[in-house]
């Protein structure tokens, strides 16, 4: 009985993966994602700056890139010198520029996500055009929050624990907070995918399919950030004949392979629902 309704499950999972051809609405993502990618750093200075003084804020948003980006050929050394380049512009500046790129690019690109999403879950009525943006935005601040706060929360408890056990066991505590820091990229990721997958299409299913399908995204794109860190290893040569390209072509290939995985847990949790429809019973 339960081979017969995996195997229902995986006929139905490919026939919607090439009826929707996630292949190709992944290109759509990966494209709004990396050209809002400066308009987002930008906000993250914004804010920073806010906050953190200014000494300061060019390692923190060091630390925040470099948790989302696989360990690439030269990524320490560009991520450092383009976030320096930008703490230098200034507050006012960011917040000038970062406004005008969120608008025309970030929301819209959520947008577009939504839109997507909405072709997956085949959605007949789809949000007004104002309440998509709407959304856009919200999500958008919800992204920036999970964020700031996750990267904030990991640096204030290196901190704190290194004032409260000065003269106790702090090799001991550091490493313990060094390993939970570690959860905190799986975490964002998992909380950015269930929340994508909860408010950006038009309608819902049932939540406990969409945390399945959270799940095995953020498994997905953490795996993926193993194996390129892994493959980043043994270039040899496509990274003599790229040069210093070789970072950003891998690194827009890993954003590709990721808007991929996305919309696979998608899929999967939309199928899990049809699926359920179907057999009058939950999986």
């Amino acid at each position: 009985m339960y081979f017969n309704s995996i195997r229902q499950f995986v006929r139905c999972l490919v026939s919607s993966i090439i009826k929707h051809n996630i292949v190709v609405l992944a290109a759509v993502i990966a494209f709004f994602g990396l050209s809002a990618l400066i308009p987002l750093v930008l906000l993250l200075i914004y804010g920073a700056l806010i906050f953190i003084p200014n000494t300061s804020v060019q390692n923190f948003l060091s630390g925040i890139l470099q948790s989302y980006v696989p360990t690439l050929p030269d990524a320490n050394f560009i991520i450092a010198q383009n976030v320096s380049r930008l703490v230098a512009l200034g507050s006012k500046q960011v917040g000038i520029v970062a406004v005008i790129g969120l608008f025309w690019t970030t929301i819209g690109g959520f947008v577009s996500f939504q839109q997507i999403l909405d072709m997956i879950w085949e959605v007949p009525h789809r949000r007004s055009f104002i309440k998509q943006y709407l959304v856009g935005f919200g999500m958008l601040g919800m992204l920036l929050c999970f964020t700031v706060i996750t990267s904030l929360a990991t640096t204030v408890s290196v901190e704190l624990v290194q004032k409260i056990f000065m003269k106790g066991n702090l090799i001991f505590w550091l490493a313990l907070f060094h390993e939970i820091s570690r959860l905190s990229f799986p975490l964002l990721m998992f909380l950015t995918c269930h929340f994508c997958y909860r408010f950006l299409p038009s309608d819902t299913i049932k939540h406990s399919y969409l945390l399945i399908g959270a799940l095995v995204s953020t498994l997905g794109i953490y795996l993926s950030r193993e194996v390129f860190v892994w493959y980043s290893l043994h270039l040899g040569e496509y990274e003599m004949i790229y040069g210093s390209l070789t970072f950003i072509m891998l690194f827009t290939f890993w954003v590709y392979v990721v808007c991929i995985i996305v919309l696979f847990g998608a899929e999967v949790a939309v199928t899990l629902n049809n699926v359920s429809k179907r057999s009058g019973r939950i999986l």
